[in-house]
């Protein structure tokens, strides 16, 4: 599996993506954070560490979960390369959704955690 999902704090959850990000991951992701407790919003850290794209099986544009969860997270940060700002932000839905999404590049990871436990949008 690609994905590792670790929760930092009470509202903090760090998912880490190693190289292709199947179906089957997104999946595991969903079960992971519906089996969770959400009794307060929470915030999302993506850290994309050699991440190389998307799988290609699979029902990508099924947005149930977003729509029946979304109102659960509060802010998701993402750290990638350059090269997948604009695709990472369409796949997460930024500007779509009720949580705000930041895109940050490798080296602000710090960067992004601020943003993440700041009171800004």
């Amino acid at each position: 599996m690609s994905v590792t999902i670790t929760k930092e704090s009470e509202n903090l959850f760090v998912t880490t993506i190693k190289g292709v990000f199947t179906y089957d991951d997104q999946k595991e992701v969903e079960k992971h954070a519906g089996n969770t407790n959400l009794d307060q919003k929470v915030k999302i850290l993506v850290l994309a560490e050699e991440f190389s794209g998307w799988g290609k099986e699979g029902d990508w544009g099924d947005l149930t979960f977003m729509y029946e969860h979304d109102a659960q997270i509060e802010k998701i940060a993402v750290v990638a390369e350059d090269k997948w700002k604009d695709q990472i932000l369409m796949f997460l839905g930024a500007g779509r959704r009720q949580a705000a999404v930041e895109f940050f590049l490798p080296g602000e990871t710090q960067a992004a955690r601020d943003w993440l436990q700041s009171e800004s949008q």
